[in-house]
């Protein structure tokens, strides 16, 4: 008798193995965005798949997947373990954002689609507006469909999902940091300039201000972390 007949649990047909990865994949990735599952815990495929009443086998895919991505971290015998970023994590994935935001944002200012320019102009309407009344989950649902909108407009789609797992893999830390006093007043003047000169189809001073917008956000990021978060937690954020 197999260890899933033993146990009750029906192992799941072939054909389902990718939706069960899929639901996995899903629940424990949007734990550690919310810290549900905290920088430095550990988890394990069993775990999951208990939770779930799944096998192991699309567990262990699902978590592979997500240490691919750069969220978990696997370890011999202890599981799978949160990974907690550090300074120079924030330094790679900035380095990494400013060079390739920077060309997507060029590129977005050669696109002459009405529609996408026109959804621009309207979703820094809708940021500006968050800002003013301080609704920060507006704002940054907002900010997430600028840069997609951008995305759109040079379609480079690669470039585009690179820059999507970086900020997911510092999503954690980006929450708390929007929430500063005065982070998105001071945020919404550098946004707009950058949406001015792409529409102006100025794409050199659109490269050029996007880039000084995520200096200054790194800059404000460490300046967190070194003062108010690193020295208090025992295993990295």
């Amino acid at each position: 008798m197999s260890k899933n007949e033993s146990s009750g649990r029906i192992p799941p047909p072939t054909e389902s193995v990718t939706t069960y990865q899929q639901q996995a994949y899903d629940l424990v990735k949007a734990r550690i965005m919310n810290l549900g599952l905290k920088p430095g815990q550990y988890l394990t495929d069993r775990q999951i798949a208990d939770e779930l009443n799944i096998s192991r086998t699309p567990v262990r895919g699902a978590l592979r997947l997500l240490e691919h991505e750069g969220f978990l971290i696997g370890e011999p015998r202890r599981g799978w373990k949160v990974y907690s970023l550090s300074l120079e994590d924030i330094h790679e994935i900035f380095d990494i954002k400013v060079a390739l935001e920077g060309m997507i944002t060029r590129q977005a200012a050669e696109c002459d689609d009405e529609e996408k320019r026109a959804a621009l102009t309207d979703v820094m309407e809708r940021m500006k507006q968050a800002g003013a009344v301080n609704d920060d989950e507006a704002w940054r649902q907002a900010d997430i469909e600028l840069h997609d909108t951008m995305f759109s407009m040079c379609s480079n789609e690669r470039a585009a999902q690179i820059i999507r797992n970086l900020n997911e893999q510092w999503w954690r830390v980006r929450i708390g940091f929007l929430a500063m006093q005065g982070r998105i007043e001071r945020s919404n003047p550098e946004h707009e300039a950058i949406v001015e000169s792409v529409l102006a189809g100025d794409g050199e001073r659109a490269e050029r201000l996007m880039c000084v917008h995520l200096n200054n956000v790194r800059e404000e990021l460490e300046r967190l972390l070194v003062n108010l978060v690193l020295p208090f937690v025992k295993d990295g954020v």
